[in-house]
């Protein structure tokens, strides 16, 4: 790409910039939208582990339990440096 002045520059070059500019504005846009939605899916499935956990405890009568599901997704959601050992 040529590298523009303000006294070299032209309408089409300054529109293709433009242009350019905006396809990256998007594609952040998008982005964030996808983020955001898998953050929310991570709420999602974090709330059910721990309704999971309420449910077995109530069964069992053990305060303390933690369903072996629940225990195992957030396992696997864990970053890795978590889930090895030193």
């Amino acid at each position: 790409m040529k590298r523009h002045t303000a006294s070299s520059i032209t309408d089409p070059a300054l529109d293709a910039l433009y242009e350019n500019a905006n396809r990256g504005w998007r594609r952040g846009d998008e982005w964030k939208a996808r983020a955001v939605a898998a953050e929310a899916a991570l709420e999602r499935l974090t709330t059910w582990c721990d309704q999971l956990d309420q449910g077995l405890r109530e069964l069992i009568h053990d305060r303390t339990a933690v369903h072996p599901v629940a225990a195992h997704v957030r396992h696997r959601l864990a970053d890795p440096e978590e889930n090895s050992a030193p």
